[in-house]
């Protein structure tokens, strides 16, 4: 099993659109993802060969990346842009970990967190990327989303053609607010970062 995770998409999801749906009163910024809750409802016990997380490049004194480095996962970190953005080459060096894993090695399971659906319309982004891999490789295709901003044809190609998870389901484990609501005990209590 690989893994592929778009964390601006998921978190910036979670906290704009999903946050004042289901905690309308929680501070924005006090909202928080809890990476390690996360992890462990995609890998659900499973043994992941190699996990990749793709973001911004932090402030100096940002201990969130060691953190994740200990888990095991790797990270694809760029600089933003001079106004202060995220570049769309983040998107586009995981896509690329992606098709290189899948043409790497033995088709297994690629779980991408993501609701990303652009480009699609140029052959290009993830959606483009998740059908070359299962159409020309066999890979198995499982999608973590927020639904609520999650790309429909993204979606539904993964109901179709795998599994698609919809994250709201998962709302108060996989986040938390700090100094207010920690995250509830992990969903999959015998799932260990690899």
């Amino acid at each position: 099993m690989y893994v592929f995770w778009d964390n601006s998409n998921i978190h910036i999801s979670g906290l704009d659109s999903v946050r004042p749906d289901l905690e309308p009163k929680a501070p924005r910024e006090l909202f928080r993802t809890h990476f390690t809750n996360l992890f462990q409802l995609v890998c659900k016990g499973r043994k992941v060969d190699c996990a990749y997380l793709s973001g911004s490049v932090p402030p100096p004194s940002d201990s969130l990346w060691n953190y994740l480095r200990s888990m095991g996962i790797k990270l694809q970190l760029l600089d933003k842009t001079a106004s202060g953005k995220e570049q769309e080459s983040v998107d586009m060096s995981l896509q690329t970990m992606m098709l290189r894993t899948s043409i790497d090695h033995t088709p297994s399971t690629i779980a991408v967190l993501t609701g990303d659906g652009a480009g699609k319309q140029l052959g290009e982004g993830f959606l483009s990327d998740l059908k070359r891999v299962k159409e020309r490789f066999g890979w198995n295709i499982e999608i973590y989303a927020w639904e609520k901003t999650c790309s429909k044809a993204l979606k539904d190609y993964a109901v179709n053609n795998g599994q698609f998870i919809k994250l709201e389901d998962y709302y108060y484990y996989i986040t938390y607010i700090k100094k207010d609501r920690e995250g509830i005990i992990p969903y999959y209590r015998n799932a260990k970062p690899f």
